[in-house]
């Protein structure tokens, strides 16, 4: 299949009059919708790009992207095209790589990866000390998507998803990470002696929801006992709402290894949940089409590397 895909792709570049540089600068454009932004993060000039741009209309039979306002809008000709550019891509990657080793100090990449602070917070600053004297040349974007993760990860818009509750999809991988069990974080001088579930129900909570979507864990749970707790907050934000439990009597729910990290600086003290609930399970979810690319390969597998020597839960 790989080599079909290679054959295409390169069928298509020697009978289209076009190059790989051509291809490139399209996945680009499809990304950033912009000449501008295109020509920066491939180091061309904006001619270059706008050049390769009409050589590939001309080559398509299709205008490909659309300006409006300041930006220009794909058409749905070029939407469709972006599985199979991804696949070509990494396809090709594959061919040249073969015969090459593979060394992280010589990496010039940039990678795009979404992720709730909560991963910002945790994984990054051990991730940029490993880049810094593993990959010098490898340079991160982090994002955030709401609840588009696997379809901006299947479209190819972003290289890693770091997080947990991805849904099953063709095309798409996923790395499992580690688990992190639930506490409860509430600010020093608000702490009870015990945290019973009573005065956990009286209590007013702030609830995470970094992808925006409606309940979670904690209240799934205590609906299946019948009984609520009093949400007055609701935000995509674990720092934000970390950052008010420590000013207030709020209390949050979140993984225990954020809530410790975050203590560091925050006049924080954390409780185990009066109510049993599940641990949380992250991982990273990449396209199927990286799976074999040595430089995503060696970047997910660092990732795991950094969260493998994670102090776990003593048992």
């Amino acid at each position: 299949m790989k080599l079909i895909v290679v054959m295409t792709a390169m069928n298509f570049i020697h009978t289209s009059g076009i190059d790989l540089g051509h291809l490139r600068v399209l996945d680009v454009l499809l990304r950033t919708h912009s000449t501008v932004r295109a020509a920066r993060e491939l180091g061309l000039t904006q001619s270059a790009v706008s050049h390769a741009l009409r050589r590939l209309r001309e080559a398509l039979g299709d205008p490909l992207f659309v300006r409006v306002g300041r930006k220009l809008a794909p058409t749905e000709r070029v939407l469709a095209l972006r599985g199979p550019l991804a696949e070509a891509l990494a396809a090709v990657g594959r061919v040249f790589q073969a015969g090459e080793a593979f060394t992280p100090a010589t990496l010039k990449a940039g990678f795009r990866i979404i992720a709730a602070d909560y991963a910002e917070m945790v994984v990054l600053p051990r991730l940029l000390a490993a880049l810094a004297s593993e990959a010098p040349g490898v340079d991160l974007v982090t994002m955030v998507v709401g609840d588009a993760v696997e379809d901006v990860v299947q479209r190819g818009e972003a290289d890693l998803a770091i997080g947990a509750s991805f849904a099953e999809r063709g095309g798409l991988m996923l790395r499992p990470l580690f688990r992190d069990p639930f506490v409860v974080a509430i600010a020093a001088e608000h702490a009870p002696g015990r945290l019973t579930l009573e005065r956990y129900l009286a209590a007013r909570h702030v609830l995470v929801a970094p992808r925006a979507l409606p309940g979670g864990v904690v209240d799934n749970r205590l609906a299946s006992l019948g009984r609520t707790r009093r949400v007055v907050l609701r935000t995509p934000c674990f720092q934000t709402a970390l950052a008010i439990a420590a000013r207030t009597d709020l209390l949050v729910t979140a993984p225990r290894s954020l809530v410790v990290e975050y203590a560091r600086h925050a006049p924080l003290v954390m409780f185990p949940p009066p109510l049993e609930l599940p641990e949380v399970r992250f991982g990273a979810l990449f396209s199927a089409s990286r799976q074999d690319d040595v430089a995503h390969k060696w970047l997910r597998e660092r990732v795991a590397a950094l969260f493998a020597a994670k102090p776990q839960r003593k048992r």
